[in-house]
């Protein structure tokens, strides 16, 4: 790689050194590890460059002031070899403009290492993520870890969309602040949120979320819709997939029931499956087809979610939420995303994480070529 005296390189913060000694060849070897790699490089002289140059790729310097620094210590040509090794290795960056800044936020340094680790640009990596907007519905269990993650991973925007308010079954909510009773899922949220210190920007919706012109104008300036299932009415899970597809937005829905929670699967591509065509396979290969059939379309009938049906642990709602968050940091940087076209399974008593294949429904309502238009 070629070298400009201008540039300004800074040593990984994650990247540890060790120089072992001589061996009988004379020659010494310094050895770079990270939690996912490690390098060897052998020489003569080796301390030399960890006492000497390491410790001026602190990005205040530029190289030719590192140049001037070291003097005749070491000739220009072994500290090019030594500056383009590292440079060719991804084992120094280019310096920060605005580091102060995020020194501020030191919580985000581990994740951007690993950025870096899995070959991205630190920061062209985080702007990605500090430019998302993403819009969570449901908040009352899965959701808010969901929301709490995809801030603390600097995700710039997510939108709290929420009408309900906060129960005492709702623990992950409530915890021992009873006075938190009463009020809104969403501004709680946002409060967790703004605890964290971070960058993202929350929004509050806490509007009746019952019809299409209502909702419409929370899915045409976002990323990503992450639904809850767990935390919705049945008849508003529906009511995102049939838009998303109409808007052509990413939907991913999830949530936690009884002993296992469920991530996906990710509604975008037409010629993909959308949610109702996973819902009435699921209905289809129950047990009981007909009575499982018979509370979908009861509980589609009520515009309110139903906790009081959901049993659930906790637990199981922070691990869907934490999946959920995780597919959507993956899809703002283009990594394969586990629900793309698949169900992720969680058992709870198995400890068990199966991914599923969903298969297309033909004639589903929302997804094939006629689709079912309307308020409902």
């Amino acid at each position: 790689m070629k070298l400009n005296d201008g540039q300004r390189l800074r040593l990984l913060e994650h990247v540890v050194i060790n120089v072992m000694p001589a061996d009988c060849s004379g020659e010494e070897s310094m050895i770079f590890n990270t939690t996912r790699r490690t390098l060897r490089v052998q020489g003569q002289a080796l301390h030399n460059v960890e006492k000497i140059v390491l410790p001026l790729l602190d990005g205040d310097r530029t190289i030719g002031e590192i140049r001037d620094a070291i003097g005749e210590q070491l000739t220009d040509s072994s500290l090019n070899q030594c500056l383009e090794f590292l440079m060719d290795n991804r084992l120094v960056e280019e310096s920060w403009e605005d580091r102060d800044d995020l020194d501020s936020r030191a919580y985000l340094l581990p994740q951007i290492s690993l950025y870096h680790e899995l070959g991205f640009n630190q920061k062209d990596a985080q702007k990605h993520l500090a430019n998302a907007r993403i819009a969570v519905f449901g908040l009352g269990g899965s959701g808010l870890i969901a929301a709490i993650n995809l801030a603390t991973a600097g995700i710039g925007f997510v939108r709290l969309c929420d009408d309900a308010c906060i129960l005492p079954a709702d623990s992950l909510l409530s915890g021992s602040g009873l006075n938190k009773i009463g009020a809104f899922r969403g501004v709680e949220a946002a409060r967790q949120i703004e605890a964290i210190g971070g960058v993202t920007q929350t929004e509050i919706v806490t509007d009746n979320l019952n019809d299409d012109t209502t909702i419409n104008p929370l899915l045409a300036d976002v990323d990503l819709v992450i639904v809850a299932t767990d935390a919705v009415s049945v008849n508003l899970a529906y009511r995102l997939n049939r838009l998303c597809l109409k808007m052509q937005r990413p939907l991913l829905p999830g949530g936690a029931a009884g002993i296992e929670g469920n991530v996906g699967p990710l509604v975008f591509a037409k010629d993909g499956p959308c949610y109702l065509c996973y819902r009435m396979r699921s209905m289809a290969c129950s047990k009981f087809p007909e009575a499982e059939l018979a509370v979908e379309q009861l509980l589609n009938r009520e515009r309110r979610s139903q906790p009081r049906l959901r049993e659930n642990l906790p637990i199981g709602q922070m691990l869907v939420g934490s999946y959920m968050a995780l597919d959507a940091v993956k899809m703002m940087l283009g990594l394969p995303m586990a629900t793309d076209g698949k169900l992720l399974h969680i058992d709870l008593l198995s400890t068990k994480l199966t991914h599923n294949v969903v298969l297309k429904k033909p004639g589903c309502p929302h997804c094939s070529g006629k689709q079912v238009t309307g308020n409902r």
